[in-house]
C-alpha cells in the first residue's frame, strides 16, 4: 500500500458529492427524532420531523449510564400527543408489575 492510500484511508472526507447525496438519501421519507419531553416533540415538528419517538432517556444517555430503556410516563406521552400534529410513537417495555 502506498502512502497516499494509508493517508487518504486515516481522513475522513466531508463535503463531496458522496457525503452530500448519502445525506439527503438518508433524509428522504422524514426524519423520526428522539424526544424526552413536550419542547422537544415541537421543536422535531417545528423542524420538519414527521414523527416523533417518545423515549424515558435518549439512546446515548441509556448507553452512558450502562442501563436499559424503559417506557416512559404514560402522562408524558399523552402529553406529547397533546402537544404536536406528528404521530407520535412510544416504547411499551413491560420490565416490571408496576409497568404492567
Amino acid at each position: 500500500m502506498s502512502s497516499s492510500e494509508e493517508t487518504s484511508a486515516q481522513v475522513p472526507v466531508t463535503g463531496s458529492n458522496r457525503v452530500k447525496r448519502g445525506m439527503a438519501e438518508m433524509l428522504k421519507g422524514g426524519v423520526i427524532m428522539d424526544v424526552v419531553n413536550v419542547e422537544q416533540a415541537r421543536i422535531a415538528e417545528d423542524a420538519g420531523a414527521v414523527a416523533v419517538m417518545a423515549l424515558e432517556r435518549v439512546p446515548a444517555d441509556i448507553r452512558a449510564q450502562g442501563g436499559v430503556s424503559r417506557m416512559s410516563d404514560p402522562d408524558m406521552i399523552d402529553a406529547i400527543i397533546a402537544a404536536v400534529s406528528i404521530p407520535v410513537m412510544a416504547k411499551a417495555r413491560i420490565g416490571h408489575f408496576v409497568e404492567a
